[in-house]
């Protein structure tokens, strides 16, 4: 099951990290301060903010999930997930020119990263490729292995508590990843200006939901 676990959580995040377990307070973790200087990225996209301070919450059942931008260093952002404005898991991503990838769960690297937005230059601005853009995933996280495959499908729209008014989102679906010898199932929503607004899995009978429930995008 760890190992399972793990394999999740490099997939989805640890928004999934925080979502599924009760909170827990880690012993020496501060509460995250207001940030006070921007983050120089290597690279941007509008479909994932990456600004210095920035705060997505997610709604998951009764539960609530936040995760706010922290530093950039060597174009790799950190990720960081709270409960109760205490710090209980992070990850690391990194915009380049071809996508959007998970770099880091906590500090253990991802070999290769996981790409969960497949971008391309158009206007100067990277941006998500067309329907039907499909790559291949075959990455480890120390001895865990995760196969499948990401593919964008039909534009959406998405209602989320974020917004009054459905947004239009590109959407990522991985059908059929393999981790741990289990079959698992994740789709994503992204909206511009806001990053990922919706994201669902399915694994072994389980399903479950995230919905933005609010962005702050840091002044």
């Amino acid at each position: 099951m760890r190992k399972l676990y793990l394999g999740l959580t490099l997939v989805l995040g640890t928004s999934f990290a925080l979502a599924q377990a009760p909170p827990v307070t880690p012993p020496v973790t501060p509460p995250v301060a207001a940030p006070t200087t921007p983050a120089v990225a290597a690279m941007t996209t509008d479909y994932f903010p990456l600004k210095l301070g920035s705060k997505w919450i997610y709604k998951v059942g009764e539960n609530e999930v936040t995760v706010v931008v922290g530093v950039t260093d060597k174009g790799e952002t950190k990720l960081d997930t709270l409960s109760s404005q205490k710090i209980v898991a992070s990850e690391s991503v990194t915009v380049k020119a071809d996508g959007v990838y998970r770099t880091k769960i906590n500090s253990t690297v991802i070999e290769p990263p996981v790409k969960i937005l497949e971008l391309e230059m158009k206007d100067g601005k990277l941006v998500p490729k067309a329907k039907g853009a499909k790559w291949a995933i075959a990455s480890k996280v120390t001895t865990q292995p995760l196969t499948g495959d990401f593919m964008i499908g039909e534009p959406a729209k998405v209602t989320v508590p974020a917004s009054a008014t459905p947004l239009d989102c590109v959407f990522v679906e991985g059908p059929k990843f393999n981790i741990a010898g289990t079959e698992t199932s994740v789709k994503y929503y992204f909206a511009p200006g806001k990053g990922i607004v919706k994201l669902s899995y399915s694994i072994q009978g389980t399903e479950a939901t995230l919905e933005l429930k609010s962005y702050d995008e840091a002044k």
